[in-house]
């Protein structure tokens, strides 16, 4: 088969690419992973005692709207990642992470360096490993989702489009913590869930180049 005939049989039939379809799938993975990380968080550690306190109810929705605000700044860069040529977009993906930053920043200025360590290190059990053990663990279940929709893309970096999809995930870990973390500070916030999110994000980075080649 020479040249001419094999481009002409490869151009028969061609349909345009779904991109509204793949959107919907990667959002679907999303929700159906952050499904799964909350029932895997309760059916391990369980939600934090007094959960329907007011002050821990507040706090919880800070520590949820920060997590879901991740997810959903990520999702559109997310599908974007797996489109050849599609240029990503970096502030409104990093705009929860500069918030929640300021927001710590303010608090660090506006209290007393002795309360510090407390704010840092967290209320028992809540500790900082057991934070970031709990992001990543809830997080792989939608990673492994959003890894599965992204094979039906052509990402031309899959590097960046798995630590994009692992950032979505670690968002979607940490949503489902945040009805069990019993540390409520700005800065336990800033610091160990934006930490959690980050190895997720660079976990994807390495499973990127392994399972999204095509």
């Amino acid at each position: 088969m020479n040249t001419k005939r094999l481009i002409e049989v490869l151009g028969t039939n061609l349909q345009p690419v779904d991109r509204r379809g793949f959107a919907k799938s990667v959002v679907l993975a999303v929700a159906v992973g952050a499904v799964a990380a909350f029932g895997m968080m309760l059916a391990t550690i369980g939600p934090r005692p007094q959960l329907a306190s007011l002050p821990h109810l507040e706090w919880s929705a800070i520590k949820l709207l920060f997590a879901l605000s991740v997810v959903g700044t990520g999702v559109a860069n997310l599908v974007r990642s797996a489109r050849p040529g599609a240029p990503t977009r970096s502030l409104p993906a990093v705009l929860p992470f500069l918030v929640v930053g300021a927001a710590a920043l303010a608090v660090l200025l506006l209290t007393t360096p002795g309360a510090w360590k407390h704010m840092l290190l967290g209320a028992a059990p809540s500790s900082p490993g057991r934070c970031l053990l709990c992001i990543i663990g809830f997080a792989a279940l939608p990673l492994l989702a959003l890894i599965h929709v992204l094979r039906e893309g052509a990402p031309t970096r899959p590097g960046v489009c798995g630590a994009m999809a692992g950032a979505v995930a670690g968002g979607a870990g940490a949503a489902a913590y945040t009805l069990a973390c019993r540390s409520d500070s700005i800065l336990f916030i800033t610091v160990w869930y934006v930490a959690g999110i980050a190895l997720c994000a660079a976990l994807g980075a390495v499973l990127g180049p392994r399972l999204l080649r095509w």
